[in-house]
């Protein structure tokens, strides 16, 4: 029997996050390595947003690469995963500090 150590939150207690993906891209004949940054969509008429990265061999790593770009452009990552072709970054930003994937900007309702 386990003992309980924590009080579990309800559903509506659990944070809502922006989920930010990082995935790399294989070099091909006419481009180097790069890595892909995008926002799935959340809504049917939403579009993916992406973000594609040179890959930076002096930071070598495409996860390190692209917190720093999100960082950058003021994101506020609170935790990150991983998937099979994937990193995710869970980011907290939404309403008036929603900032937009491609341009860093605070987007205007």
């Amino acid at each position: 029997m386990t003992t309980k150590t924590q009080t579990q939150k309800t559903l509506n207690e659990v944070s809502n996050y922006r989920q930010l993906k990082i995935k790399y891209i294989s070099p091909t004949n006419s481009r180097g390595s790069r890595l892909c940054i995008y926002e799935p969509k959340r809504y049917n008429t939403d579009k993916i947003e992406k973000v594609y990265l040179s890959y930076d061999y002096s930071i070598g790593c495409i996860q390190e690469q692209a917190f720093q770009y999100l960082i950058e452009k003021g994101f506020k990552i609170v935790a990150k995963a991983s998937e099979l072709e994937n990193y995710i970054f869970f980011a907290d930003n939404w309403a008036d500090e929603f900032i937009e994937l491609k341009s860093g900007l605070i987007r205007k309702y």
